[in-house]
């Protein structure tokens, strides 16, 4: 049985079961923050100590969520592709995949894992930098939706870019609702990014898809 260890709301983990539904594959879900012993197995398994971590019927294992989509295109060439090969379609998805990449590895790295560095006298201009391009890389995302004449970023339809930005939005437009509860979330919040409308109405095309709403 293939198996996905994921973490339930994780922009990253929900992309990839987007990805593994559009091809069509069933996979067993692990959620290693509900059971430790999940979390144990996906980091003795995956170097890269991180989640989603897909292992294969065969026992191969690969982590890193682009890393997956870009693997489960040519593992399986004859499921619908995530990633367009036109060279038009390509650049759009490539861009709008980039940039969203940009503002959730940033708002993670500078609200989670850099935040002890708080009290530090560089914080301040280190933070606006960081904020700086997080908001470039959200309106950036804002524009290019705001533009489009179709409800993808393809012309070819539904691929990873949709994936990617809907997953991104959803995640950034709950950090405030779940603040409260979870203080890293809190932090991430108060670094004061700000997201676009655009992107929200956007994603509202999408709520409503059947492998949206299997998310949870």
């Amino acid at each position: 049985m293939r198996i996905l260890f994921h973490i339930q709301t994780s922009p990253f983990a929900r992309r990839t079961r987007l990805a593994l539904a559009h091809k069509g594959l069933t996979v067993e879900l692990r959620h290693v923050r509900a059971h430790p012993e999940f979390l144990e197995e996906s980091r003795r398994l995956s170097p890269l100590k991180t989640t989603p971590v897909l292992v294969e019927e065969d026992g191969r294992v690969l982590g890193d969520s682009t890393a997956i989509s870009h693997y489960l295109d040519r593992a399986y060439p004859s499921a619908p592709r995530l990633w367009p090969s036109e060279p038009d379609d390509a650049l759009a998805v490539f861009e709008v995949a980039s940039l969203v990449d940009v503002a959730l590895n940033t708002v993670a790295a500078l609200g989670a894992r850099y935040y002890a560095l708080h009290s530090s006298e560089a914080w301040s201009a280190v933070k606006a930098e960081a904020v700086e391009r997080i908001q470039r890389a959200l309106d950036t995302l804002g524009q290019r939706v705001s533009v489009l004449a179709r409800s993808t970023i393809a012309r070819s339809g539904w691929s990873a870019a949709d994936m990617w930005l809907v997953t991104a939005e959803h995640w950034l437009a709950t950090l405030p609702l779940r603040a409260p509860k979870y203080p890293v979330l809190a932090q991430m919040v108060s670094l004061g990014w700000r997201l676009p409308p655009e992107l929200s109405r956007w994603a509202d095309q999408h709520r409503d898809r059947p492998d949206m709403i299997a998310l949870g």
